[in-house]
């Protein structure tokens, strides 16, 4: 890790490497030369052009071979942090890091684009051009700002907070800030996103930053803030809940996006373009920018297994959970599985059978995985190149129109007034895509599915007293929410986070999360008395509450600022 002044310096040199914008979306190009901050604000087409690299941090399916991203990957390494997820199992065992990191690549890179940020915001004055286009990239640079500082506090909590481009390098009380408390820091960051949706254009072009990306991003940050704040008594998140109601709902009244006919083709589109369920994609294309998800899917490496606690997660047909449904066939085979089941698990994992590293089956593209069960979301038979690392090109979704449904749900129920006209425009129609029975609301520990109440007893058992059950009614937005975004690994990793479930994690509080497929009568496989196989046998997966809801503050750049006589707080539970 660099030192912050160092830092610095580095980015007075880079701050004006821009990219050229595509007209069919961002991807990456080369950076243009011979620019200088004295000559390089000249007009809103260098604006646009320098702000094109801010969406470099939109992950999506990655990069190349690489398998850093948003979606299916997990990782525990030092400098991504841990993504680790109870609906995967990763295809080599992923234990929590016992101690502080050197450095985090998280760390460096948002900081390096919130210097951006900042950049922009303080030169805009002076370029020439009309208020409307000032407003509009002041209301860009705001919002990632907002995206960036929201992203920094998700991992680290409480973060050092610059609001301006540091050019005093030798000023150290400048440049080594304490960190600032989260709170304060979302405060600032809702600031920021709220400013942003006034400012920015409706549209600026296809696939860009404009007002309702900017109210997508309003909407997840307001209910992840709101409800981490109530979960971890944080203080009060009523603020933020209700922006996310209401960011979320303005997107609705619009009409400009509705829920497609075909839940998978959000995940394995060659296009995402014209979709009008996806309000912002991250692109890819041959020669330009690719990504290897669908070959870590779809060749004999062996991937990343769906758990048995997601699978057994959806609903039947009619809109009830497995221990309460008659239409449940049982999980002795994959049809059996699949049986009368809510079409995302159709969708999600693949039909041709259980298919194990140790005791692969015949599927097509010699496929298995670490639990059985196969994950064929991303798989498009029109794709070329399918089997070819870093030569896929399926468009990733970065905010979608399901997001934005699921938000206005949870935060309305999270608020405590839900009604059935709120599930109707919402995860309602989620559910109708889905082949499955609707909710019918009648109290918040009363909801319906076919008249009939839906009585889960996974909502009150023990591993849910471990940090408090929940209302019926936020069960089952939380249930819907996890079938709708499955395999999207972040998203998911946060939501346990901010709902202070990390226990979800933890093989001894949780053991189906280390379990996949029955396993009965094979060899070469540990299973437990039910005939589920250990993917991981003798391997235990700890997860402490009093550390692992954080990430660790790197510990070069508290040695930085230790030679500076300066304390860089660490996290609990990473030491001193």
């Amino acid at each position: 890790m660099k030192s912050i002044k160092t830092y610095i310096i580095i980015l007075l040199g880079i701050a004006f490497s821009v990219v050229l914008p595509s007209c069919n979306g961002f991807l990456e190009r080369e950076p243009l030369d011979g620019f200088t901050d004295q000559n390089y604000w000249s007009s809103e087409a260098n604006v646009k052009a320098y702000a094109w690299r801010f969406y470099n941090l939109f992950m999506g399916y990655g990069k190349g071979t690489g398998t850093t991203a948003e979606y299916y990957f997990q990782s525990a390494g030092a400098s991504t942090a841990i993504l680790i997820s109870d609906d995967l199992t990763s295809n080599g065992f992923l234990q929590y890091q016992p101690n502080a990191s050197a450095s985090n690549t998280n760390w460096n890179d948002l900081y390096e684009y919130i210097r951006r940020a900042n950049i922009l915001l303080e030169r805009l004055p002076n370029v020439p051009m009309d208020n409307v286009a000032k407003n509009h990239w002041e209301g860009v640079a705001r919002f990632f700002r907002a995206y960036y500082y929201f992203r920094l506090v998700q991992r680290f909590g409480d973060v050092p907070y610059y609001d301006k481009d540091v050019t005093d390098i030798n000023n150290v009380q400048v440049v080594f800030l304490p960190r600032t408390n989260r709170n304060e820091v979302m405060d600032k960051v809702r600031a920021d996103i709220n400013l942003a949706v006034t400012l920015l254009r409706e549209s600026d072009g296809a696939n860009t930053v404009n007002k309702f990306v900017a109210l997508a991003l309003k909407a997840r940050i307001g209910l992840y803030e709101g409800t981490y704040r109530k979960y971890h008594q944080a203080g009060n998140g009523a603020e933020f809940l209700q922006d996310a109601k209401n960011a979320a709902n303005e997107i609705i009244l619009s009409g400009k996006y509705q829920i497609g006919s075909s839940y998978k083709a959000v995940y394995n589109s060659e296009s995402l373009s014209g979709n009008k369920e996806i309000i912002l994609y991250k692109e890819y294309l041959s020669g330009v920018a690719g990504h290897s998800i669908q070959a870590y899917t779809n060749t004999s490496t062996v991937g990343n297994g769906m758990t048995k606690s997601a699978i057994d997660s959806y609903v039947c047909t009619d809109g009830l959970p497995i221990s309460q449904s008659t239409a449940y066939q049982g999980d002795a085979n994959i049809t059996n599985v699949l049986a009368n089941r809510d079409g995302r698990l159709t969708a999600t994992i693949d039909n041709e059978g259980i298919s194990f590293k140790h005791q692969p089956m015949d599927l097509s593209r010699a496929r298995t995985s670490s639990t059985g069960y196969v994950v064929n979301l991303y798989y498009n038979a029109a794709s070329p190149s399918i089997t070819t690392t870093g030569q896929n090109f399926i468009d990733a979704p970065i905010f979608g129109y399901a997001e934005v449904l699921l938000n206005y749900a949870e935060a309305c129920a999270e608020l405590g007034a839900i009604t059935q006209a709120d599930l109707d425009k919402s995860i309602n129609l989620l559910r109708s895509r889905a082949g499955i029975t609707v909710l019918t609301y009648v109290s918040d520990d009363n909801v319906q599915a076919g008249g009939a109440t839906i009585n889960d007893p996974k909502r009150t058992s023990a591993l849910e007293n471990i940090s408090g059950p929940v209302s019926s009614i936020i069960w089952e937005i939380r249930r819907e929410r996890r079938a709708e975004l499955m395999a999207w690994t972040e998203m998911r990793y946060y939501d346990l986070m901010r709902w202070e479930k990390g226990d979800y994690l933890d093989y001894t509080n949780n053991p189906d999360v280390a379990l996949g497929a029955k396993g009965t009568g094979m060899t070469d496989v540990t299973t437990n008395a039910d005939g589920y196989v250990y993917v991981y046998p003798g391997s235990n997966r700890a997860f402490n509450p009093n550390k692992h809801y954080l990430n660790s503050i790197p510990t070069g750049q508290r040695d930085l600022y230790k030679a500076e006589g300066i304390d860089l707080s660490q996290n609990a539970g990473w030491g001193n």
